[in-house]
């Protein structure tokens, strides 16, 4: 599989408050490389429970750590619908907007 795509990941942190406020801190990591491609309608249909025509998969090649939201071309950004690790993979099904 060629990983030719690249996203960035955003991961929100809390910041070291002394625990009075729910403040978080958005981290963005550099650009991951991963191939970007659509969802089979089995998979769609379990996934959302219904077609969504624009919905992606994004498989990284090595194991990616959680994430709260994944940034495509630095305009899109999406939260993840399903995250999937298997063996030193990592598969993200994200929906449409």
């Amino acid at each position: 599989m060629r990983y030719n795509d690249r996203v960035k990941i955003i991961t929100n942190q809390k910041a070291d408050n002394d625990g009075w406020d729910d403040e978080v801190k958005p981290i963005t990591s550099d650009w991951l490389p991963c191939r970007i491609t659509g969802v089979g309608d089995e998979l769609n249909m379990g996934v959302f429970g219904k077609y969504e025509s624009g919905a992606q998969e994004i498989h990284f090649k090595n194991k990616v750590p959680n994430m709260d939201y994944v940034l495509i071309d630095e305009t899109v950004k999406r939260k993840p619908t399903v995250i999937k690790q298997a063996r030193k993979n990592t598969v993200v099904i994200i929906g449409s907007v």
